[in-house]
């Protein structure tokens, strides 16, 4: 009975402090200024370790320097990588190392063993500490480290902000050029129905002219009519007078 209370308890005490573990980079490691470090560890799939914070480290194991934070943000359940480019330090030496903690909990924390951080002409000095048999030192940093986690996250917001301004601009474009279409069009048919129009009124003004036309013809030949009458009274009046003598 005692036995598996022993046990039940050291398992509950494990899951309690479940914890990522590192692999990457660790002594052998030497990476020059400007090249890429790469960060490594095992996925820790018990604990929610979803928020890793990665910050990199110089000095004894007693007092530890932080130097700059790598990242953060990153989800230890399903990741189990991060790159980032060496800074420039000094001294070029095998002080460096990553540490681990879960959104900055301390009372959870990992690390890496100490790598060497070169000249970008490969030169390195040796540590200039040694406790235990380990060798350390403490260095310091002359560049920044850019390339964190929620910078990415920042550069992907603008791009989709940038797409949607663009993707706007387009559609206003579109529909003001439909619009110009559509008035165009509008125009278009407004010239045409007062081409009718007029050509219309021009016809009933030429239908009008035609009677009128007509009318002068029908006075003209009665005119001619009456005249032609009177001339042949005259004439028959002339013979009869002539008749008399």
């Amino acid at each position: 009975m005692f036995t598996k209370t022993f046990a039940a308890l050291s398992l509950a005490a494990l899951a309690a402090k479940a914890i990522i573990t590192p692999t990457s980079p660790d002594g052998s490691t030497s990476v020059k200024v400007g090249e890429e470090i790469e960060a490594l560890w095992t996925v820790d799939s018990v604990d929610d370790w979803s928020n890793v914070e990665i910050q990199l480290m110089t000095g004894p194991n007693l007092a530890m320097v932080a130097l700059a934070t790598v990242a953060t943000g990153i989800d230890g359940t399903s990741a189990s990588s991060y790159t980032f480019t060496a800074p420039d330090v000094s001294p070029y030496s095998k002080i460096y190392f990553l540490q681990f903690t879960n959104g900055g909990d301390m009372s959870n924390v990992t690390w890496t063993t100490r790598f060497t951080i070169a000249g970008s002409d490969g030169s390195t000095t040796e540590p200039t500490d040694t406790t235990d048999s380990v060798e350390w030192g403490t260095g310091s940093l002359l560049t920044t480290i850019s390339n964190s986690t929620s910078s990415s996250t920042d550069s992907s917001s603008a791009s989709a902000s940038a797409s949607t301004s663009s993707a706007a601009s387009v559609a206003a474009n579109v529909a003001s050029t439909s619009s110009e279409a559509a008035s165009g069009s509008a125009a278009s048919s407004g010239s045409s129905d007062s081409s009718s129009s007029a050509a219309g009124s021009s016809s009933s003004s030429t239908a009008s002219a035609s009677p009128a036309n007509a009318s002068s013809s029908s006075s003209t030949s009665a005119a001619g009519k009456l005249e032609v009458g009177v001339v042949a009274a005259l004439l028959g009046g002339v013979a009869a007078l002539a008749s008399f003598f």
